[in-house]
């Protein structure tokens, strides 16, 4: 039986109070103060109202509120949904109509559809309302927790149901592949809305360590600020697009830290194979971890790509609570290997319940209790899975798929090119030829017969884009992952 988080909170709040729980502007939280707040908030949402299993609808924000926000609701026994920040009014009402949301905290009246609690002074709100007397009842494994939505880059955004034994068995995923400390403090930039940020939270808490949160990358003096926090072992949640900043705007800086940082995850999209041997070659004593999974299916593999260099494509082995298949394009269960590749599938208590009010499209991804995704791949004989693109990217080129994350990568190796997507376009003789749009760095100018060189000395010869074309900026939606829908 899984202990829901915020158990874990009360727990850790009797047991090391003063243990440093949030740090959000170099200010502090501990697990006592942490858990007093989230005992006051939830007392007010009751009494506003707020029932077991009640959707309660948020806008995220990097902040001290929102966590207690969280952690609130679950307490109260409601389901949260996080909302992007920015999101406009008529979106959150078709959210709001489409999920069934009974409460939406926020700072104006958008709705009288559903119940509207004002968002403003929530640290305040949460100390008012506090009574030590009052006692409540921790959620059950099966209950729904949280409603995440999916970037809709592949389709429409759906909303991924979420239980709390899913959160817990993230977490100890999550923390037995990064071997977390107790005293491990993780700085955290991503999106608290996003499945990866916000399992950071779960995490954390779940350990006993402490979350250090930033507003994006905005601030490259406050991430190397957070580096330098006095307290704990440093460790890092980057997302590859954060990395990515922190290389164009910095260089080489992160390096300084290689005796600081004992681990960096990322997580939400695939990183470049170069921006892995950089990393590597920085910080070559720090663990630096691949964590794949979905909003639907959390923290299956790891893969430190600094302790097993050279294995292109590696997600790394399964985690304790998760278990990969790889099946064929009628969902059975395959033998594969490099020469014999099918879909990913992933079984476990990792794995969400379904989409929210839409049984057609949770067919269509769970089967058995597996998750069924569009990643191809296959599993080796050491027990490494590995992942050559997706179903719906590969680019047929005269009858030879090619997976454009490969030549992405491939191209990110040249020091002139910061950023880079390869596309398919119509060929009178393959049907499909690539193109490659780059994004120069500085002041490099676009040569594309040294680009071309350059590839053909990292590919095979068909995977070698013919065209190329310079580009301002790539597509890339809010975690980092490039938006391929806006190119097709």
């Amino acid at each position: 039986m899984r202990k829901s988080v915020v158990e874990y909170l009360s727990e850790y709040a009797e047991q090391t109070p003063d243990n440093v729980a949030v740090v959000v502007k170099g200010e502090e939280t501990t697990y006592e103060q942490l858990y007093t707040l989230v005992r006051g908030y939830c007392n007010y949402l009751k009494k506003n109202g707020v029932k077991k299993g009640d959707v309660v609808a948020v806008i995220t924000s990097q902040s001290l509120d929102y966590v207690v926000l969280y952690l609130a609701i679950h307490l109260a026994g409601g389901v949260i949904a996080p909302l992007e920040r920015g999101v406009p009014d008529d979106s959150i009402m078709g959210i709001i109509e489409r999920i069934g949301v009974k409460f939406l905290i926020a700072k104006t009246q958008i709705s009288d559809v559903v119940t509207v609690l004002d968002r403003k002074n929530v640290i305040e709100t949460a100390k008012e309302y506090f009574d030590d007397k009052v006692i409540f009842e921790f959620p059950k494994e099966e209950d729904s927790a949280d409603i995440l939505f999916t970037t809709g880059t592949t389709g429409v955004s759906k909303g991924v149901e979420i239980q709390h034994k899913t959160l817990t068995a993230t977490a100890e995923n999550a923390s037995f592949g990064c071997e977390y400390k107790k005293d491990t403090v993780v700085i955290v930039p991503g999106p608290l809305n996003h499945a990866s940020g916000l399992r950071k939270i779960i995490t954390t808490i779940v350990n006993g360590s402490t979350i250090y949160i930033l507003n994006g990358m905005t601030s490259i003096k406050s991430f190397f600020d957070a580096l330098d926090y006095p307290k704990g072992t440093i460790s890092c949640c980057l997302p590859p697009a954060a990395i990515r900043t922190i290389f164009q705007v910095t260089k080489e800086k992160i390096g300084e830290y290689a005796d600081v940082i004992d681990f960096i995850e990322s997580a939400g999209a695939p990183l470049p194979e170069a921006d892995k041997d950089r990393l590597c070659n920085l910080l070559p004593r720090t663990r630096l971890y691949n964590n794949y999974g979905s909003s639907e299916s959390a923290s299956v593999c790891m893969y430190d790509y600094n302790k097993n260099r050279g294995l292109q494509n590696c997600i790394g082995k399964c985690m304790p609570n998760a278990e990969v298949i790889i099946v064929d394009e009628d969902g059975n269960e395959i033998q594969s290997s490099k020469d014999n590749m099918g879909f990913i599938a992933c079984k476990g208590d990792i794995n969400m319940k379904g989409y929210v009010n839409d049984a057609e499209a949770t067919a269509k991804v769970l089967h058995n209790g597996a998750v069924h995704t569009n990643d191809i791949g296959y599993i080796d004989e050491n027990g490494h899975v590995y992942i050559i693109g997706r179903k719906g990217d590969v680019i047929n080129v005269g009858g030879l798929k090619v997976a454009p994350a490969e030549v992405e990568s491939a191209a990110l190796e040249l020091d002139s090119i910061e950023d880079c997507i390869c596309i398919g376009v119509d060929d009178a003789i393959a049907g499909k030829a690539l193109k490659l749009l780059v994004v120069m760095n500085d002041a490099a100018e676009l040569d594309k017969v040294k680009i071309r060189a350059f590839l053909m000395t990292k590919l095979e010869s068909y995977k070698v884009p013919a065209q190329y074309e310079r580009v301002d900026h790539i597509e890339r939606t809010y975690n980092g992952k490039i938006n391929r829908k806006f190119y097709q």
